[in-house]
């Protein structure tokens, strides 16, 4: 019965995985963007390689809102192909992580906890995207993994919780927890570990023009958005139902305190620090990695028994009815993490001119440059009330008629009725603007055209 199960858990998990894989692939090939926010990455990664990421230049608002590493690898070649391959990659490194850690329960169960993590949520639809996040998990988990030997490399760990950092600051997070962790037993090994990852993050940031002022601006100062509990709630409730099977067990299975509870520690944190505007199931990636790393530590117990697979089984289940990756049930609506409509980017591509684009990544993939790469974030900046001087400015040059049409994927003439996530883009001293100087024009699938009036 007990193998059987583990079968059974495997099969499952393995199509969930096949579903995520062929998505990547597929996502790889159309050289456009799935997710929100991508455009901007994947436009600070191209101005990398004039190294011009934090200027504005003849752009009205540039949102470059990360440390520069991973923008630097995504410009190597296309960011829509690069930066997805070096986030898959990232992904595809933890996988293989979590298998070695329970590698002494056999491959079976090895294999199934690894596969598992690649078919959940959020793991599916983050694991390609054209973000940082994957590549400062991968090296967030390198460090777990260095620190947990026999004879932990202290050196390599901080190194890479340095990089991980340089990649998206929230690695700090599970980075202090860890350090705290060792410095309990070893408090000069810590201190070397932290050493470590201060130079390389200085040599990294130093190097690549990230710890200058306006690098600071970008990505500290216009990242300060409001954190409210009624944000953090359903981010935290969501977690708890995608995830509630792992942490369970982590509970009862006689709990002990390793490196990985303190990197789970960092991630809960992580996880609480949703609670800002604009934070979606990205934020439990990391707790996500710790609780399989986890369950890779207890695999040779769980994999004695049938009932762990079996709840794994209803688990992935309930994340699947809960959230619908990639609309996989029919009639079901799809939730948060929604990748768009490929079929925008030709949309986009029929509308000649300069265009203000809600998603600014299907202008890049159209080989256009945007002049505001990031209405999230430059609205969300605009509401703190807080001096703004890009503000201004992209309103301005919608009053003025400064661009030749409006791209949105809302009707801003009911902008009221429409998703909060839709308003927290769309400012309303924005929308005042496209409406009193455009006029609705066309509707080219999920895309709303304005054209001046």
């Amino acid at each position: 019965m007990t193998r059987v199960s583990w079968r059974i858990y495997a099969a499952v998990a393995i199509a969930l995985a096949l579903l995520g894989v062929g998505h990547w692939v597929w996502a790889v090939t159309l050289r456009g963007p799935v997710l929100y926010g991508e455009g901007a990455v994947a436009h600070a990664a191209i101005l990398t390689r004039s190294a011009s990421e934090y200027e504005l230049g003849d752009a009205l608002f540039v949102a470059a809102n990360y440390p520069p590493l991973y923008f630097r690898l995504a410009g190597l070649g296309d960011p829509f192909v690069t930066g997805r391959v070096v986030s898959i990659a990232a992904t595809l490194f933890v996988a293989l992580a979590i298998a070695w850690r329970a590698r002494a329960a056999g491959r079976l169960v090895a294999a199934t906890i690894a596969i598992a993590w690649l078919g959940s949520v959020p793991v599916l639809q983050w694991g390609p995207a054209v973000k940082p996040d994957l590549l400062a998990l991968a090296l967030t988990v390198g460090a777990v993994v260095a620190l947990e030997r026999s004879r932990p490399l202290y050196v390599v760990a901080g190194v890479l919780l340095g990089l991980a950092a340089v990649a998206k600051p929230t690695a700090l997070l599970p980075a202090a927890m860890m350090w705290v962790f060792v410095a309990r037993g070893h408090p000069r090994a810590a201190l070397v570990s932290v050493a470590s990852a201060g130079a390389s993050a200085l040599v990294v940031g130093v190097a690549t023009g990230g710890a200058s002022r306006l690098a600071w601006t970008h990505v500290v100062e216009w990242n300060a958005l409001p954190w409210r509990p009624e944000l953090a709630a359903p981010l935290v409730l969501i977690a708890i139902i995608v995830l509630l099977v792992p942490i369970v067990t982590m509970l009862v299975t006689r709990p002990s305190v390793t490196i990985v509870t303190a990197y789970a520690a960092g991630a809960v944190a992580i996880l609480v620090l949703g609670g800002r505007e604009g934070a979606t199931i990205n934020y439990f990636l990391d707790l996500s990695a710790a609780l399989a790393l986890g369950l890779g530590g207890r695999a040779p117990r769980l994999g004695g028994g049938a009932a762990y697979p079996i709840a794994g089984v209803a688990q992935a289940l309930v994340a699947v009815l809960v959230l619908n990756p990639f609309g996989v049930v029919p009639g079901l609506p799809q939730t948060t993490g929604r990748w768009g409509d490929p079929d925008r980017i030709a949309a986009i591509r029929d509308v000649p001119g300069t265009l203000l684009v809600e998603d600014s990544g299907l202008l890049v993939a159209t080989g256009r440059e945007p002049l505001v790469d990031d209405l999230f974030l430059w609205s969300r900046n605009v509401a703190t009330g807080r001096p703004f001087p890009e503000g201004e400015r992209v309103v301005a040059a919608v009053r003025q008629g400064g661009f030749d049409a409006i791209a949105s994927e809302v009707d801003l003439t009911r902008i009221a009725d429409a998703p909060g996530f839709e308003q927290q883009r769309w400012h309303a001293d924005l929308v005042a603007a496209v409406l009193e100087r455009y006029r609705p024009s066309t509707q080219r699938g999920t895309i709303f055209i304005y054209t001046r009036r």
